[in-house]
């Protein structure tokens, strides 16, 4: 239960648009078309797996190569600590303005 109250407050947070930054939507529409195309590509495979009782290695080689990369690792890796927000105020810390220092602080 303690992980179903901050995920469903994220979720209003995210449909309200507080947060909801551009790169964020991004992120969830390439990783929801990369979820949906290793889906139908898992589905295809034990489809046929069951009607036709073939093993299609050859698609089973191209998914594990295409979906398991290092290039596609290291794009996911790298939009996770992008969007990366301590401070929970809707822009990730990696692009927020530096805070300008106070004039008491320079002297």
């Amino acid at each position: 239960m303690k992980i179903i109250k901050p995920l469903t407050d994220r979720i209003k947070k995210f449909v309200k648009g507080n947060g909801g930054t551009f790169p964020k939507i991004f992120v969830w529409v390439y990783a929801a078309a990369f979820l949906a195309c290793g889906f139908i590509t898992i589905f295809g495979i034990v489809y046929e797996f069951f009607i036709k009782s073939i093993v299609n290695y050859k698609a089973i080689n191209e998914f594990i190569g295409a979906y398991f990369t290092p290039s596609i690792c290291g794009t996911f890796t790298l939009l996770g600590v992008l969007l990366i927000d301590r401070d929970n105020d809707g822009i990730p810390d990696k692009w927020e303005e530096p805070e300008q220092e106070k004039e008491s602080d320079k002297k």
